[in-house]
């Protein structure tokens, strides 16, 4: 073998060993790529906020910790609605004991000409994530365009 490719056999195994450095930065629950753009959620003030390129942060009415709602390989979901791409970001936490349930609110991103917007409204449901909400719930949680 050449020297070449025994340094990417020795860099594909410590990545093996170490996944912290397999694990690609789009992977990371509170960060998704969606339209060619770096996305990114923060905490401000016990909520979640959405970061965007080149555009001012949308707070979200989601409580801290969020994370970017992901298909069942991992991938970030998104629906096609008329001519918007939508995307949901989910907040959850355990509810009492004895029940198995989570207190889960879940708020739509959608494209529009200038940008990104949250839906006003929040969905709350009592199931935990990862779970593949209903196609409804990237429609619905936005008004009908005017």
């Amino acid at each position: 073998m050449s020297r070449h490719l025994l340094r990417l056999v020795a860099a594909g195994l410590s990545c093996l060993i170490f996944p912290a450095c397999a694990q690609n930065p789009v992977d990371n629950p509170t960060q998704a790529r969606f339209l060619a753009q770096d996305l990114l959620l923060e905490e401000r003030n016990g909520n979640c906020r959405l970061l965007v390129p080149e555009q001012p942060g949308i707070d979200l009415s989601l409580k801290w910790p969020c994370q970017f709602h992901r298909d069942a390989s991992g991938a970030l979901r998104t629906k096609q609605v008329g001519a918007r791409q939508v995307i949901l970001v989910e907040s959850s936490e355990p509810m009492p004991s004895p029940s198995r349930d989570c207190r889960t609110e879940i708020q739509a991103i959608r494209s529009t000409g200038k940008g990104l917007e949250a839906s006003s409204a929040v969905s709350r449901v009592a199931a935990c994530p990862p779970f593949q909400w209903d196609e409804k719930v990237f429609i619905g949680l936005f008004e009908p365009d005017v």
